[in-house]
């Protein structure tokens, strides 16, 4: 199984309620220029889940744009442990995933099943193979 993991975007600055936090002009930017790679490159069997965080969610319908892909709205990427992320990939029925999520849930996900400590900074893209 192959997982592409990608942070959201540069969102705005603190809200109360965290999930209605938007990504900025310059997050929008930056994702634009980070995902120009990814364009030409085959997602046909890859499953697109995001988080639903508005933040995540705009960061998958910029990413849906340039790879033309529809992606799936998952509460669960807003945070579970490992055991519970890939016990619901399961269920999703795909060889393959992109998801985009929040830290710190990626980069524990990454090292708890590669064992590679990672920076995930906003924006960035981790694939793994497991």
């Amino acid at each position: 199984m192959k997982i592409i993991f990608i942070r959201h975007g540069i969102a705005e600055a603190y809200r109360e309620n965290d999930k209605d936090r938007r990504l900025t002009l310059e997050g929008k930017i930056k994702l634009r220029e980070n995902f120009k790679n990814l364009k030409e490159r085959d997602f046909s069997n890859y499953k697109f889940l995001s988080s639903d965080y508005e933040k995540a969610v705009e960061t998958a319908e910029i990413l849906s744009q340039i790879i033309n892909k529809k992606f799936f709205i998952k509460n669960f990427l807003g945070g579970v442990s490992t055991r519970e992320l890939l016990e619901k990939l399961k269920m999703e029925k795909s060889e393959n995933f992109i998801l985009i999520s929040h830290e710190p849930y990626i980069s524990t996900w990454i090292y708890e099943l590669t064992g590679k400590s990672l920076i995930v900074s906003r924006g960035t893209i981790h694939e793994i193979e497991i």
